[in-house]
Order: C-alpha cells, then sequence, then structure tokens
C-alpha cells in the first residue's frame, strides 16, 4: 500500500479501536464523512431539483385552467410553457451533474472500505484466520460492501431528498387548498405506524438470511476448491443433496423476507390509494362549490403522484434498514478486528541473521485469554541452536510440531517465555525485517494463479531471474519448468491446478529458497515428493545453505530426519528428547525409537 493510504489505514484503525464510535452505523458513515463537502453538494443540488420539479404542477394548473375556459386567450399559455421548459432544462442539466457526482462519491468510499477490509485481513494474525470462514469473509467483502456501496452513495442521500421532497409536496398542496390538503394529512400517521412493525418484524429476518447466506457462500467455495476429492470418492450426489439443503434453507430465510415485503407493499398501496379517493371526491365537490378551480385540482393530484414515489422509497429505505445494520454489524466486525501479534511502535530492524536461535521456557496456547496448563500446545520449551545448525522436529500428530516452528516468524504469539535470534528477542523487531529472512514452506504449498516466475519471485521484490532459476534448480524443478512451451512465463492454473502436488510442493521450496533466507522452515513439505527427488532437494540445500542457514525440518520420513545435526522429539507439547540420529537409537525405551520401529523398513534407511 501506498504512504498516504497506508496513513489513512492507521488513523481509521486508530479510530474504529477507540470509544469514538458507539455504534456500526456510525462507523461506517465516517466514510461518508470523509467526503462531506462533495455529498453535501450532491444533496443541496437534488434538493434544488426536486424544488424545480414539484414546482411543474403549479404552472401546469393555470395552463389548464387557460386551455379550458373559452374566455382565456390562448396565447397566455405560451410564458407558462417557455417558464416550466427552462425550469425542466435547469432540472435536467443538475440531474446529470449529481449523478456524476454520486458515482464519484460511491467509487472513492467504497474503494476505501474495501481496501480497508482486505488491508485488515492482511495484518491479522494466524490465530484470527483459523476462525473465520473463507467463505464468510468472501460475502462480506463482495456482497456487503457491493450493498453498503449503493447504501451510502445513493440510497442515504436520496432518502434524505425524499423526505424533504414528502414535506415540500404537503407545503405545496397547503398552498393548494389547506382543508383538502388537511384531510391527507391525518392519513399519514397510519403510515407511521406500520413502517415500525415493518422494521421491527423485518431486523430477526434478515440476520438469519445474511447467517445462512454466508454458510452458502462458504459451502460453494470448498466444493469448488474441492470437486477433485469430491469426484475422485464419488460423492457428488451427496454433496449435491447437502447443497440442496442449504440452498433451501437461503431460500426458506429469503422467502421470510419477500412476504413481509408482499405484506408491506399493498398496505402502503391502500394507503395511498385511500388518500387519491378523498382528494377526488372532496376535490370534485370544491369545484361544485367554487372553492377550487379544475386547474387547482389537477396541479393538486399531480404533486400528490409525484410525491408517491418519495413516500415509496422512504417505506423501502426503513424496510431495509435492518438489512442495513446487519451488513454494518459484519463489516465493522472485522474491521474492528484486533490483532492478537503486534508488532512494537519502537521495532526495531533485525540486521542480518546470523542463526543463533533460542527458545527459552516457552509456553504456547491458541486460546491467548485463557491460558490454563491444559490449554498449553506447547510447554517448557528450551532449545539453542546453532547458526547453520540442521534441527529435525519429530513427534505424533497433534503434539505441537508445526506449532513450534511457527511462532519463530511470529506467525503466533508466545505465551509466555521468550525466543531469541543473535540475542534479540523477536518481540522487539519489525515482522518485515525477521520475515524477510525467515523461508517458510507450509503443508497447503498454496500458488497463486499468476506465471511460475511470479511465484517463485513472490517473497521478495525484483528477485534477478538469476536467482529464481538458482531456486528453481535448488528444489530440483527446474528441468520440469524448462519443458513447458513457456517456461517460466508459464501461468499456473487456479491454487496451482495445472501442476501436480509434488511439482507444487517444489515450486513453494523454490519460493522460500528465492530469498535466501537466514532460517529455513520445512514445515511437512516433501509428503508429496518420492524418496528420490526428496533427497536431490536436500543435498542441494546443503550446497546452498553452506552451513549458514538454520534449518527446522518437520518430516515422517526417517531416511530425511537421520541426517539432521540434532532431531527434538515432541510429545504432548514437550520435548521429551533431543540428541543426534545415533544418540537417540541408543534409548530403546524412547519415543524415537517406538516411531522409527512403527515405519515401514524402505522408509528407515
Amino acid at each position: 500500500m501506498s504512504r498516504e493510504y497506508r496513513s489513512q489505514f492507521i488513523k481509521r484503525r486508530e479510530k474504529f479501536l477507540s470509544d469514538k464510535y458507539k455504534s456500526s452505523q456510525r462507523q461506517i458513515l465516517s466514510y461518508l464523512w470523509e467526503y462531506k463537502v462533495l455529498f453535501t453538494s450532491s444533496l443541496i443540488l437534488g434538493i434544488i431539483q426536486s424544488i424545480l420539479f414539484l414546482t411543474l404542477p403549479l404552472f401546469l394548473g393555470p395552463a389548464m385552467d387557460i386551455i379550458i375556459t373559452p374566455t382565456i386567450p390562448l396565447e397566455n399559455i405560451f410564458p407558462l410553457f417557455w417558464l416550466m421548459f427552462c425550469l425542466q432544462m435547469v432540472t435536467g442539466v443538475l440531474f446529470g451533474i449529481r449523478i456524476f457526482m454520486n458515482r464519484y462519491l460511491g467509487a472513492n468510499i467504497i474503494y476505501n472500505l474495501r481496501n480497508d477490509f482486505f488491508s485488515t485481513i492482511q495484518i491479522m494474525s494466524f490465530g484470527w484466520l483459523d476462525k473465520n470462514k473463507t467463505g464468510e469473509l468472501i460475502s462480506r467483502g463482495i456482497s456487503d460492501i457491493n450493498l453498503l456501496k449503493e447504501f451510502l452513495a445513493n440510497n442515504l442521500q436520496y432518502f434524505i431528498r425524499s423526505a424533504f421532497t414528502f414535506c415540500f409536496s404537503f407545503i405545496i398542496l397547503f398552498f393548494i387548498n389547506a382543508e383538502l390538503a388537511f384531510y391527507v394529512l391525518v392519513i399519514s400517521p397510519a403510515l407511521l405506524i406500520v413502517l415500525i412493525i415493518f422494521r421491527k418484524k423485518l431486523r430477526p429476518v434478515f440476520k438469519k438470511s445474511r447467517e445462512t447466506y454466508a454458510d452458502l457462500t462458504l459451502f460453494i467455495q470448498e466444493n469448488i476448491q474441492g470437486v477433485r476429492v469430491v469426484k475422485s470418492f464419488g460423492r457428488e450426489k451427496y454433496e449435491i443433496k447437502k447443497f440442496e439443503k442449504v440452498n433451501n434453507q437461503y431460500f426458506n430465510d429469503s422467502m421470510g423476507i419477500i412476504k413481509l415485503q408482499a405484506l408491506f407493499d399493498p398496505i402502503i398501496y391502500v394507503i395511498d390509494n385511500i388518500a387519491f379517493l378523498i382528494v377526488i371526491l372532496l376535490g370534485g365537490l370544491f369545484v361544485i362549490d367554487g372553492q377550487m378551480t379544475f386547474g387547482d385540482i389537477f396541479s393538486f393530484i399531480m404533486v400528490m403522484n409525484f410525491s408517491i414515489e418519495p413516500l415509496y422509497f422512504i417505506s423501502r429505505f426503513i424496510g431495509n434498514l435492518p438489512q442495513i445494520s446487519e451488513t454494518c454489524n459484519r463489516i465493522t466486525l472485522v474491521l474492528n478486528s484486533e490483532v492478537i501479534v503486534k508488532e512494537k511502535l519502537d521495532a526495531i530492524e533485525i540486521p542480518p541473521i546470523k542463526g543463533q536461535i533460542e527458545f527459552k521456557n516457552v509456553y504456547f496456547s491458541f486460546d491467548q485469554k485463557k491460558e490454563t496448563n491444559g490449554r498449553y500446545v506447547l510447554k517448557n520449551i528450551n532449545l539453542k541452536v546453532k547458526p547453520g545448525e540442521n534441527i529435525a522436529i519429530l513427534g505424533a500428530t497433534g503434539s505441537g510440531k508445526s506449532a513450534f516452528v511457527k511462532l519463530l516468524p511470529r506467525f503466533y504469539e508466545v505465551s509466555k517465555g521468550s525466543i531469541s535470534i543473535d540475542g534479540i528477542n523477536i518481540r522487539d523487531v519489525s515482522f518485515k525485517s525477521l520475515r524477510s529472512q525467515i523461508g517458510y514452506v507450509s503443508q497447503e504449498r498454496l500458488l497463486f494463479s499468476r506465471t511460475i516466475k511470479e511465484n517463485i519471485a513472490f517473497g521478495k521484490r525484483d528477485i534477478p531471474f538469476e536467482d529464481i532459476k538458482y531456486a528453481a534448480n535448488a528444489s530440483d524443478i527446474n528441468k520440469f519448468i524448462e519443458s513447458l512451451p513457456e517456461k517460466y512465463d508459464t501461468k499456473v492454473g487456479e491454487r496451482g491446478t495445472t501442476v501436480s502436488g509434488g511439482q507444487k510442493q517444489r515450486l513453494a521450496i523454490a519460493r522460500a529458497i528465492a530469498i535466501k533466507p537466514r532460517i529455513l522452515i520445512l514445515d511437512d513439505c516433501f509428503s508429496s515428493v518420492d524418496v528420490d527427488t526428496e533427497y536431490r532437494i536436500q543435498k542441494n540445500l546443503e550446497n546452498i545453505l553452506k552451513g549458514e542457514t538454520s534449518v527446522f525440518l518437520i518430516t515422517q520420513r526417517l531416511s530425511t530426519v537421520r541426517h539432521a545435526d540434532r532431531i527434538a522429539v515432541l510429545d504432548k507439547g514437550e520435548i521429551v528428547q533431543l540428541g543426534s540420529h545415533e544418540e537417540l537409537i541408543k534409548d530403546k525405551n524412547g519415543i524415537y525409537y517406538k516411531l522409527i520401529s512403527t515405519l515401514p523398513k524402505e522408509n528407515n534407511l
């Protein structure tokens, strides 16, 4: 992000996390307030447009009287016609200017809101990402924000203008005939009561609908990503049936909203038509009594007709307020999320890492707010690593291996204790300076829908092509890339679907090597690579790292583990054994020996 936007984003987050905004609606409106001059200018133009439009019947009434009254010369109508013509031309110009201003306003508001939403997700800690469903975040980032765009850029302003138009139309009606306008005004409380009841009933229905929509989005996203898994197990019919159930639930929730609206709109329609019947009946009597002319009745009915659209919009707007309110809550829930793993304000830039690493009395729990011994994933971890040392992490599933290595780049925060690199506590250094020197290859092996070259160079800007190729050679993927028609410019499909699992793993390893890390973390990243390929990669890594890069390796292959300088065996979050393969194998009762004994002989090389 640019410096200017980053500064604005930080200021907004500070406001959001303060007590200034008591409601999510006020918080979302703050995005509009940044463009208050533009919003106010557009609103004023809209009000002027409404005034000019509502004055049209005041001239049409007298024009109608001229037409139907034989004693009045017909040429008297021309000045009125030209005046009305000029008013409509001015109205059209104002309309065009206002439309441009509103669209410009909406584009800027949604630009900032969507940027803040995306940037907030980017700065969130792993723990927060673990708790939030991807499908729900996508739903909020697309459909919810688009809904807020329409609300902030158009509907809110149109509501204010509609309220003014509705009130101003009654002023004109009283100007034409106060008694007739009073009878129409008497019906208004009934309309207000209907609006209050409708809003109260709609809010819980819409909230349930948005929750179901998030579930639907998540289901679609997961199944599109996992469609190959579904097909491989022949579970198509089951997934279709399950989707029908989720989709049916969303349909039923949506129908709840539709039924309420179907009940509400006719009530407004009936109230409106009753008002028209009163005008026609009483207005006709007033004409007979000579209290009004035919042109007055014509003007009165036109003004009433012009007030109908604002009336309907006001009713729809108030009816949709629960929807807007819930949408604001869903967006601000993300915007107001607090970062668990925080960078200090006075964080220092860590110098080039030499690799002296120390875990000192480290405890870790995913639940940072409820730290108890029973909840700790890692307990009393004490480990010193020398520069260039190769450490293998071994243990049963759930023993805390991945959590252990994720503490080093501060993906998660240590609950108790400390981790230092070259004598510097990692809590005291900036994320960028720390993570730019740590190469991390996870189990997920995610590739972006970009070229192979861009995927390998993802971790660092302006990496020379020679370094990209060097990393590809090290991960034993260069020959495959060179065999492709477009070589390094080949576009990798979504989530890496144009390459095999083993090729994705090697590209992910190349991405980590390309930044020339001082610490390399390989988190079970050889699971889809055959033994021979893994052996070649290991040999390549030994050659390029040359004992200058510390390596943390998680793998279940003893053929790899046994060549590590030291092996840390985890059990229930604690290091229960530490030493080389030769040292640990001597303990016949140790977990390491038991793990070796349970593996196939061809794996125990």
